[in-house]
């Protein structure tokens, strides 16, 4: 299997491509982009199911996504997500692959419906980003 690396100044101006022709909508192409993404991750960590996470901390690492990663139950907190914009320039959350991607991992693991937040992002001048993840509403 062939890969492919791209650096953080080359997403950011990819992100800016997909912002000036589709504004906001993009955001949500990119949080399914994630969705894949985590689909091929869960499916790796499915083979050492007793690790899920910790296989899904380390292919996150390797593959760029993160310098660090903490699965909690209902919260992850990454640091270094590859998609933070430094803080001031956009004022709310940007990591929306990394949404995508964590709610898959946690989908695949639970077997159910999940929602994925962003509540805490470096490009909001927080510290790190910080997901919650919360199961899916049937009201």
């Amino acid at each position: 299997m062939r890969f492919v690396k791209l650096s953080q100044r080359e997403f950011k101006q990819i992100r800016k491509l997909y912002e000036s022709v589709m504004s906001q909508a993009c955001y949500g192409l990119f949080y399914r982009e994630g969705m894949i993404l985590g689909d091929e991750m869960a499916l790796i960590a499915q083979q050492e199911s007793d690790e899920y996470f910790e296989v899904c901390a380390k292919l996150l690492k390797a593959k760029g996504w993160v310098e660090d990663v903490k699965f909690e139950d209902q919260l992850v907190t990454v640091t270094a997500s590859i998609e933070a914009l430094e803080p001031d320039t956009v004022g709310k959350p940007t990591c929306h692959r990394m949404r995508g991607i964590l709610k898959r991992i946690y989908e695949v693991h639970r077997h159910k419906q999940l929602h994925c937040e962003e509540i805490e992002c470096v490009a909001k001048g927080d510290k790190q980003c910080v997901f919650k993840i919360e199961e899916v509403s049937m009201d």
